[in-house]
């Protein structure tokens, strides 16, 4: 059916196509009810929780204190026999600081706590701009192909809704001969359930949902990093 259409002069008017009120009430139905089960299962897709069973746990530089009290419980409480800080270079105050590493600093807030350093490895990066978490689970990989080849999984601690994409890139890294179990502990800020009820916990879940779906989807392992010997 031809629609009808009006000119005047400069301007001109035709029948369309809309939404009824009904229209528009199914449409937001359709949107609503996908982004609410998003939102609700955003924080468990993100900040998962799921051990291998292995004597080495793995802890992030870049923690807080908190967590890092929160890993040598998780030490203690498990049957582990070596504790790993991984890291990168600091991006402010290394001048000031001997430590120069997020690897190292966490390492001696470690020893600080109480946890023996007959048990504690800390593996640091160079400099590096871009993947850092990648580049952090390189440098990981070449220490246990060197110090414990025969190791067949580790347990990654890391913190709150980093830990998903953490586990995505470590394993990439590590290759398909070693597991990664991840042990995502919760924020003191915001929790699974109100993390949008904060700038904080909005920003952050937010940027890590994004980060989580460029490596899913998009980040691809470097060829020249997965060949070394």
């Amino acid at each position: 059916m031809k629609i009808p259409k009006r000119s005047y002069f400069v301007i001109s008017h035709k029948e369309r196509w809309g939404l009824t009120i009904w229209g528009w009430f199914f449409l937001i139905v359709i949107i609503t009810i996908p982004l609410y089960f998003l939102i609700t299962n955003l924080y468990g897709i993100l900040a998962p929780v799921h051990r291998e069973k292995t004597d080495i746990l793995v802890v992030e530089g870049f923690v807080s204190d908190e967590v890092l009290n929160m890993a040598i419980k998780e030490f203690n409480s498990k049957h582990y026999s070596l504790l790993i800080t991984t890291g990168t270079p600091l991006e402010w105050g290394h001048l000031l600081i001997a430590y120069e590493n997020t690897a190292n600093i966490a390492a001696a807030s470690l020893i600080k706590m109480g946890f023996d350093s007959t048990h504690l490895v800390s593996i640091g990066t160079k400099e590096i701009r871009n993947d850092r978490t990648y580049n952090s689970a390189l440098e990981l990989r070449r220490w246990l192909r060197k110090n414990r080849p025969a190791t067949k999984a580790i347990n990654l601690l890391t913190m709150c809704v980093h830990g998903g994409r953490s586990r995505m890139l470590f394993q990439y890294a590590l290759g398909d001969s070693i597991k990664v179990g991840v042990i995502s502990m919760k924020s003191y800020y915001y929790g699974e359930h109100d993390w949008w009820k904060s700038s904080k916990g909005f920003r952050e879940t937010i940027n890590e949902a994004i980060g989580y779906f460029y490596v899913r989807y998009f980040f691809r392992p470097y060829e020249k990093e997965m060949k070394l010997k």
